[in-house]
């Protein structure tokens, strides 16, 4: 009994260690990127509203039609987010364990610390934007209230965690090799056809079938179908989508074990 004891008082010991590492480093990451002047902190999610915002403007400006329910702005606030979170956190954690290794003298800091801590501060800075807009535009009339709060929630927690995989193998692989960082805004970019983007229902059903075997799609749907309810037609496959996420994401900290691996022999 004394050594499960013993074992639960190191354990808890352990988590309020990594907790006080990782808010130091989120609060180091948000001085070193939003300054302490102008606005400061508050560009913790006035940067990626103004996306939201600004994409949600040109989507309803160069079309105006309406998707199968609603208007493009309403689509657009329920969609574009859910690029933000791996396409930028993906920026802001390659070489991220390279360009702090002075940090590394702490011997309580790990090198995968400074992936958790940016990865943290991209989802909380997305989430609260997302969270902001969508209120200003229930306000205004331009959104309604979700068919289904909690399914659109676990949706959005769907996505964060493909996002926190596929953010990880990413970071993981630009440690590994230098060309990394500078072809990954290219796949960025081949990414976004298959970002689940596009609502599903438009694909040709032949094109459907593969598009839906990429998880995000999954993921991104069944958020819509947590927002549009049945008014809008969503295909996802939740058991399929979990086990990808499980299997990508015990890939990603296999390959950040080795990505570590070789900058400490370095």
């Amino acid at each position: 009994m004394t050594g499960k004891t013993e074992a639960a008082s190191e354990f808890s010991l352990g988590l309020k260690i990594q907790k006080r590492i990782l808010w130091t480093l989120l609060l180091r990451e948000i001085i070193t990127r939003y300054g302490r002047e102008n606005l400061g902190i508050l560009w913790f999610f006035v940067e990626p509203l103004l996306f939201i915002v600004g994409i949600s403007i040109l989507w309803t400006y160069f079309d105006s039609r309406t998707v199968s329910t609603g208007t493009l702005a309403e689509f657009s606030i329920v969609s574009y987010p859910t690029i933000l979170l791996w396409r930028n956190t993906t920026s802001r954690v390659t070489k991220a364990m390279y360009s702090n290794r002075p940090l590394l003298h702490h011997r309580l800091i790990k090198p995968v610390d400074f992936m958790y801590a940016r990865i943290i501060l991209e989802f909380a800075s997305v989430t609260a934007s997302f969270i902001v807009i969508y209120i200003v535009f229930l306000l205004l009339g331009i959104s309604h209230a979700p068919a289904d709060l909690l399914d659109m929630a676990l949706g959005w927690l769907m996505i964060c965690w493909f996002s926190f995989g596929f953010v990880m193998i990413m970071g993981a692989l630009s440690e590994l090799n230098d060309a990394i960082e500078k072809v990954s805004h290219i796949i960025l970019y081949f990414m976004l056809p298959i970002s689940g983007i596009l609502p599903a229902y438009i694909v040709p059903p032949s094109l459907r079938e593969y598009l839906l075997l990429f998880p995000l799609v999954d993921c991104v749907e069944f958020f819509r179908y947590g927002y549009y309810g049945m008014k809008m037609k969503t295909y996802f496959n939740l058991e399929y989508t979990i086990l990808v996420n499980l299997v990508l994401t015990l890939f990603s900290m296999s390959l950040m074990k080795v990505a570590i691996n070789k900058m400490q022999r370095s």
